[in-house]
This record gives C-alpha cells, structure tokens and sequence, in this order.
C-alpha cells in the first residue's frame, strides 16, 4: 500500500502568523500567552489565553434579547483564521489537480459561535478553490488529529488525490467560562507534566496538505515528512475525565502502530496532548510509558501547550506542525515553563526552553477529547515507507435500529416505519434493562443509545473492539439551551458545568459509548445533510481494511433546533460486522464512494464500476439529479427509485441513515438482490451499494 507524504504546512495561532513565526518562536523559547483582553474574565478562575494577534483589538460583544451567543462571535469568524493557515499551507505545496479530486478534512471543537460546523468546511473549500470532498470532524479536541487521520484514508483508498487536512477553533467567552467551570484553567501560562497544574486555552489553526507519496515523488515535491497510520477509540468513561486505567488512550496508540505496521520499539518521539492538567497528564504519561517504553528503553515526550495553550480542536495539527518544525532541523520540541516534575510524570519531558538535537524517524501524536474520544497519529520523518496491503474483508449488517418519537424499531419493521412513515407504531426501549440511567443522557444522547442498542440486539461481545461512527450536524440542542439559559441567569460565572460538557456536537457519541460499553474506534463527522450515510461508508471502510475492529455501528442523531418544532428528530443506527465470508442472505455494504458537492455523479460512477445494474435506488438528492436515478436500475423487475425525502427523518443529520436502513430492510426481505443508496444535498456526496449474498 503506499504511503502518504506531507508535502506543505500551515498555522497562524498566539505565536503569530506563518510557519516562519512559530519557528522563531520555538528557537527563542517564546510562548503566546497573555491576558485576554476581547471579553471580561474578572468572574473567572484565569484571565491567561493565548489568543491569535490577527485579531488584536477586537472585542466580543455581551449577550442580550437581541444578539444571541452566535451573534456575539461574528467579529470572530472561524473560517477566517482557518483560512490563514490552509492558504499557506495550499500555497507551499503548489500541486496542481482537478479540483475535483482536492479534498478537504476539517477538524473543530466548538466550530464558529457554537453553531456552524460544516459550514466552515466549505468557506474553507471555496477559499481554496477545491471542490472534492469536504468534511467535518468534530471529536472535541483531538478533531483535527481525526481529521489527519481520515485524510490519508481519503487518499489511500480513492476518493481524493490531494487533501488539505487540520483544524482550527477560536477562543470565546463561553468555551473560557466553560472551562472555568470546570475548575480546571491555571492562573499562570500551562506547565504540561509540571507546576502549577492547569491549562491555559488558546485558539489557532494548523493544516497539512497531504498527497500519496508517489505523486509527490513524481512531481519531485519537497515532504515534511510521511502520515504512516491512526488509531481511534472510545474511553467509555466519563463526559470530561479519562478513564484513570488509560486504557482508551492505549487502544488508540496501538491502533497507529498496528496500522502503520511499526512495533513500539520504533518510536522515536511523542507529541503528547499534555493539557497541563494533574489527572490527564499523568493518566497519558503512565499509558506512554506502558506501551512504548518497555523495562529499560527511555522515550523522549514533550507537550506544546506551554507554547500555544489548549488550542482545542486544532490542538493536534497544530502541535503535529510544531513537531515537524523541528524534526526538519534535527530537532524535537521542548516542554516549556516546565519548573520541576509532578508525581507521575515523564523521565525525559524535554524540560528546555528551546528544542533538543535529537535525529527523529518515527513518531506519535496522542490526542485525546471531552466524550473519551482518543486519536493517535503515526508519522515519520523521513521518505514515506509502504506496508504490505491487507487483504479486504466482508462488512455484513447485523442488525439496524431507529429510534424516534413513534417508538422504537429492527430491521423487521423498517418497512412498516416507510410505509407508515411516523404513525407507525414502535417499541419503547428500556434503557434501565441495559444497565442505562436514561436521567444522565440528554435527549439525543437517549435517542442515540437506544437505536445503537436495537442495532446490536445483545450482540456487544467484544467491547474494545465495537466502534461508533456518529453523524452529526450541531451541538445537542437540549444541553446547549441549559448551559444558555445557565449563563442568562447568572451570567458567564455561573455557567452551568455539566451542561457545558454535554454540548460539544460528539457528546452523544461518548454518551453512548459508555451506556452501551462501546470502547472501539469513535468518530462524530458532518457534511451536513448526508452525514448518516458517510458514517456508513467510512464504517465500512474501517472493517474492509483494518483489524483493530470487529463491529462498527454507523449512525447519526438529530434534535430540533426549536423545541416543539416540526423537525423530525431521533436518531439511526446500523450495526455492521466484518467478516472473511459471505453467508448466503446476508446483507452486505458492497461499495462505496465519496465526492465533493457535484450531485453525487462521481460517487454514483465509483460505486458502481464494474457492478451489474442494481434493483432500487434510495436517494435523496436535487430533483433533476433523481430523474437519472433509474439509469442505473435493471429494466424488470426494479424497485425503482425511492426518494429520501418521502421517508421518516426529515432532519438533515438521521435521513440518509434511515434511506440505509430503508434498503437494508428490502434486501432482508429479500425484494431484490442490490440496492443503490445516494445522499447528495450535503458538502460531499456519498453513494453506497448494498447487497444480498448469494448461494457461492
């Protein structure tokens, strides 16, 4: 398989402007931090951030009847200073390809003002000119890690030629307030691994463009350096605290190894996540030392948040390019402000004030999320190896589950829920019969467990290894309008903790995870309308091509936006196997593409090269894109076309997991041999192929 070279970077954060900036700033020992001056911190534990100078002078208005919370971000729009790095990062690598096969991976926390996830996205493509692929990755604060990840899948298995991959978040009044509450900013700049305990947040952006070696190779591009593999898990823990075992932490780091084919003897270097915090920082250290170091071998560990702060879901691009900075020079980056070792720490933190002379070939960089979400980064530092390609499994669906007002549903009455659409009668699920307390979820995250329960039907037998994909397209709606209401009431120091928590948009996801004990690979994406159906495709892909997962659950959640609204709300869920045969009868994921914003044209054409006409089409696209649906339907005998539209899950993020499900349930019944699923309204068009197994 080949490897994946990253042939430009790009950042603007608190050090300025410009991979020139931050490498200045490395070699003088210099940090970002200093006192917030945009909004008022004097009812807060800290006034230290480390805030991007692009937007000096620059204040954020109060909230009031007339400017909500994402009115108050508008002199702060996130595409703004994510597009400082991507041009940078877009400029230096100079590729020329169709734009058609650029694409874009897009990691954030909190997006612009709360609100605007995908969006950003695609301001992001549109100020680059690229119209592939366009996704959102939204994982709390290892999003962009993810998203780096997700881009050299991208690239390996087709569906772009070139990625422009990262994150960025902005640093606003909630978000401090929110991690005031939560007890745990530090009053002086962030120490990682040492004294006082505490972060310090900050804001940035960093991207990477990313390009399969050999085109690199063949257009004599200068690299920065190899992505090898990724690993994703679920701690299954807490909302906001790692699991004390680091046992989450640990599945993702041995997935980057496995999946860059390396043995923990070949790590050079660590690029920690190291928030500063006493419980993360010595949970990670103790999972470092136990999967890397072995009894006697020392590894060389640093945190670049004494540099840029807690930069959110750009945290992991940016230490990643902060890391690659001095990797070029021969160098690894220090620990900055550190003033002597806690209990529990690293032998080797790189305690300096500039960076070491170290020679690095291979390396890691951990990250890890509110919601348990971990993300591990496998890259080396000189020409991109290869691995041997691993031969493609199966992926069967074992089970599917909806979970809406009209109750409850499996596979076996899917079709009943199409026909009756939302009259249709279900099942209430017992969420205490699961060792659930439903009163600790909020509305989707209730909605999100009991679909994925159903999908599984008790079939959970491998913990670690059952993964979640979620499809989502905003915060949870009901935990956002009790953290507003918190701060309405009270105002910013009394921000309501747990419900500041529960609202980053992959909260449902570590919810669920933890109530049905899902610790496998975790991801939360968006590419508006048609996120379920990514999930789909990128879960299938996951087991087509990797062993670090045997059941993946592709899913997606939906909540008004207005309460006692007319948006459907609920959530899909379809649990998915891999396996090295195919029963007969068993319904298969087949295929599948991604492409960029086109009408689904290019998915559709890649999905079904060399495949026989299919008996049905579910597709939820523009009607002109529709009419030539039945093109690809066989003459007699055909289900037709079914359009997305006509179905239960009127809600952007659930229908095209429902549409799925839809299918599913048809060839189940055996009504056809194949169906054609397309979802083309969203930043990427996604086409699916689902079929039933013959006799051999």
């Amino acid at each position: 398989m080949d490897g994946v070279s990253i042939t430009a970077i790009g950042a603007a954060s608190a050090l300025g402007t410009g991979i020139e900036a931050h490498r200045a700033a490395l070699w003088a020992g210099r940090d970002g931090f200093r006192p917030v001056q945009r909004f008022d911190t004097r009812s807060m534990s800290s006034n230290i951030g480390a805030t991007w100078p692009g937007w000096d002078g620059r204040r954020q208005p109060e909230p009031g009847r007339d400017r909500d919370l994402f009115a108050t971000a508008e002199p702060f729009p996130l595409h703004e200073l994510a597009l400082v790095a991507a041009r940078e990062a877009w400029s230096r690598a100079a590729v020329r390809v169709d734009r058609r096969r650029a694409a874009i991976v897009f990691g954030t926390c909190f997006g612009h003002g709360f609100k605007e996830f995908s969006a950003v996205a695609e301001r992001i493509a549109q100020g680059l000119d690229i119209a592939g692929p366009c996704i959102t990755i939204t994982t709390a604060c290892s999003s962009s890690t993810n998203a780096i990840g997700l881009a050299r899948d991208l690239l390996l298995h087709g569906h772009a030629d070139v990625v422009v991959a990262g994150g960025a978040d902005s640093l606003l009044r909630e978000a401090f307030a929110g991690f005031s509450a939560l007890g745990v900013l530090s009053e002086e700049p962030c120490a990682p691994f040492s004294h006082p305990p505490g972060t310090t947040l900050g804001e940035g952006a960093g991207f990477l463009v990313l390009e399969r070696a050999a085109d690199a190779a063949r257009r004599n591009a200068t690299t920065w350096g190899s992505i090898c593999g990724y690993g994703l898990s679920a701690d299954g823990f807490h909302e906001t605290t790692p699991d004390p075992s680091g046992a989450g932490v640990a599945r993702a780091v041995r997935g980057a190894l496995s999946d860059a084919g390396w043995l923990a003897a070949d790590v050079d270097f660590t690029s920690a996540h190291a928030t500063g915090t006493a419980n993360n920082d010595r949970i990670e250290w103790s999972v470092l030392e136990r999967e890397l170091a072995g009894s006697e071998r020392r590894i060389a560990v640093s945190g670049s948040k004494g540099h840029i702060g807690h930069t959110q879901g750009a945290a992991g691009a940016l230490e990643l390019i902060l890391a690659l900075i001095c990797h070029r020079e021969g160098h690894v980056p220090p620990t900055l402000h550190f003033r002597g070792a806690r209990l529990g720490g690293p032998s080797d933190p790189i305690a300096a004030s500039a960076p070491r002379a170290m020679p690095v070939s291979r390396a890691l960089k951990v990250s890890a999320a509110f919601g348990g979400a971990n993300a591990v980064v496998a890259y080396g530092c000189g020409e991109s190896p290869t691995r041997s390609a691993r031969s493609r499994m199966h992926v069967v669906v074992e089970g599917v589950g909806v979970a809406c007002p009209a109750g409850t549903f499996r596979l076996s009455e899917m079709l009943e829920l199409t026909e009756k659409r939302r009259t249709a009668a279900g099942h209430d699920v017992d969420l205490h019969s699961l060792g659930v307390d439903p009163r600790r979820l909020d509305r989707s995250a209730r909605w999100l467990a009991a679909a994925a329960a159903i999908s599984l039907d008790g079939k959970n037998e491998s913990a670690d290894r059952t993964g979640l994909f979620v499809g989502a397209t905003r915060m949870p709606e009901q935990s956002s309008r009790r953290c507003t209401e918190s701060i309405r009431l009270r105002g910013v120091a009394g921000t309501s903790a747990s419900a500041f928590a529960r609202m980053s948009v992959n909260a449902p996801a570590g919810a669920c995870s933890q109530a049905l004990g899902l610790l496998g690979p975790t991801s939360t994406l968006s590419i508006g309308e048609g996120s379920g159906l990514l999930t789909l495709a990128l879960a299938a892909e996951w087991l087509a091509w990797r062993d670090d997962a045997r059941v993946m659950i592709a899913g997606s959640v939906s909540e008004p936006s207005v309460p006692s609204s007319d948006e459907a709300e609920g959530a899909a869920c379809i649990a998915l196997r891999q396996s090295p045969v195919a029963e007969a009868g068993a319904v298969l994921v087949a295929a599948w593409a991604i492409s960029g914003p086109d009408g689904g044209d290019e998915a559709v054409r890649r999905a079904m090269k060399g495949r026989s006409p299919v008996d049905g089409v579910v597709v939820d696209a523009e009607p002109h894109v529709v009419a030539t649906m039945t093109e690809w339907t066989t003459a007699n005998g055909s289900l037709g076309v079914i359009e997305g539209s006509t179905l239960w899950g009127a809600s952007e993020a659930t229908r095209s997991s429902v549409m799925a499900t839809v299918a599913i349930a048809h060839l189940a019944a055996a009504h056809g041999r194949s169906i054609l699923v397309v979802a083309a309204r969203g930043a990427s068009s996604v086409a699916v192929v689902l079929e039933r197994a013959q006799q051999p």
